[in-house]
């Protein structure tokens, strides 16, 4: 039984590594298009791009190894019964069941592990993703040419005279999105603060004028600092654990969960219809498996969407349907024969 259980391993691993690098590449590239996309909004340099990148590959291995394990599979067990190996493995004794048991423990392993990535590993590389444009974005806010206008700062339209480091002089802001006024402020100096109180401009020696309801309204102050709130309201990072407790008040949170869940136990709910789609007798029937198994991975995909959408957690209540459906048509179409 081990030499039996390490032969189609080695063919389910090979057909494995056939599939998954040029699925892998083809989503790696999907998703450094995406990447790419992102420096019409922000300068990155290329080192910057690679970070990015490892931010993603979590994503690109958990849709990459819940599809390449299904199409792996069933070609593997099909082209062992394309060489009619595994009618010689039935004509030993050896039952589909033993072949169901090998396979299962591959997909139980794997559908851990991609738990692992759906629930931990993708949820704090999204928001490191993210983090990492908003800072990119405040950085840029502060890319200030003197003596140009259209510069913002959160709210506020920003101009300056001189620039020198992180000291701005002659400094002139505008805005009509606070207390629906329209608010004007000049001071002779300016500082950017960044501390964990986030980022701030330090006014130094000004003045505030306000304008509401045919009122002008005077002030002046020696210190003031205004805060870029828009960089706050971007990102704010959460444990695991409170990430996915807003699945309960959050519908698109509620997706992800039963999405990322569905695709994770892909594997393992499926291995009775791998072993219906690959066990054939090629003498008697001829039929496109890769076809047949993308089918089935896109019905799949298709379900597990269109279910999670609007029965959020409660969609799962539904995958034992899969697994009795595809052990009917394993026992109709396998069983009976062999």
């Amino acid at each position: 039984m081990r030499r039996v259980s390490a032969y189609l391993n080695s063919h389910l691993f090979s057909s494995m590594l056939a599939f998954f690098i040029p699925l892998f590449g083809i989503a790696s590239l999907i998703f450094f298009v995406k990447l790419v996309s992102v420096t019409s909004i922000i300068q990155i340099s290329l080192g910057e791009l690679i970070k990015l990148y490892l931010f993603i590959l979590p994503q690109i291995l958990f849709y990459t190894l819940s599809i390449t394990f299904f199409v792996a599979a069933v070609s593997a067990i099909y082209q062992l019964s394309f060489e009619f190996e595994l009618i010689a493995l039935f004509a030993l004794g050896i039952s589909p069941n033993t072949i169901i048991k090998i396979f299962r423990k591959n997909a139980m392993l794997l559908s851990t592990i991609l738990l692992l990535f759906g629930l931990i590993l993708i949820p704090q590389a999204k928001q490191l993703y993210k983090g990492f444009i908003a800072y990119k974005r405040t950085q840029a806010e502060l890319t200030i040419k003197p003596s140009e206008f259209g510069h913002k700062f959160g709210d506020w339209y920003l101009f300056i005279g001189a620039k020198e480091g992180n000291s701005f002089t002659n400094i002139a802001l505008y805005t009509n999105q606070f207390q629906n006024k329209e608010n004007f402020i000049i001071a002779k100096k300016a500082l950017v603060k960044s501390d964990a109180k986030g980022l701030r401009l330090m006014l130094i020696d000004g003045k505030t004028y306000s304008y509401d309801d045919h009122k002008l309204q005077e002030m002046a102050f020696e210190k003031m600092e205004i805060f870029n709130s828009s960089a706050g309201r971007i990102f704010h990072y959460d444990d695991v654990l409170s990430y996915w407790f807003k699945a309960f008040s959050d519908r698109k949170r509620a997706f992800d969960l039963t999405f990322f869940i569905f695709l994770a136990l892909f594997p393992l709910v499926s291995v009775y219809h791998i072993a219906y789609l690959g066990i054939t007798n090629t003498r008697y029937e001829r039929r496109n498996v890769f076809l047949s198994a993308l089918g089935v991975t896109a019905l799949y995909f298709a379900i597990a969407f269109g279910l999670a959408k609007p029965l959020g957690i409660k969609a799962l209540l539904l995958l034992p349907l899969w697994v009795g459906a595809g052990y009917l048509l394993y026992r109709h179409k396998i069983l009976r024969r062999y």
